[in-house]
């Protein structure tokens, strides 16, 4: 079973990056799927701030069913 699915994750993670970098969405853990909203989204943005990619980073939006719930901006 893969650890990340777009039709089976229950979070969508979409950064937006400065400049002209692509923007990129993650998907939350599968595994997490029974964790409440704000537990998968500190996870996913602490592995979002171990990475480079975090420096580019101008907005962190999170999606549950292509609602927005969360957003960020740094």
């Amino acid at each position: 079973m893969p650890v990340f699915k777009k039709e089976k994750s229950k979070i969508k993670m979409v950064v937006l990056t400065k400049g002209r970098d692509d923007n990129i969405v993650w998907h939350s853990p599968i595994n997490q799927n029974s964790r409440n909203n704000e537990a998968i989204i500190k996870s996913m943005l602490t592995r979002l701030k171990r990475k480079e990619l975090f420096s580019r980073t101008n907005v962190v939006q999170f999606y549950e069913n292509n609602l927005l719930i969360a957003e960020f901006k740094y």
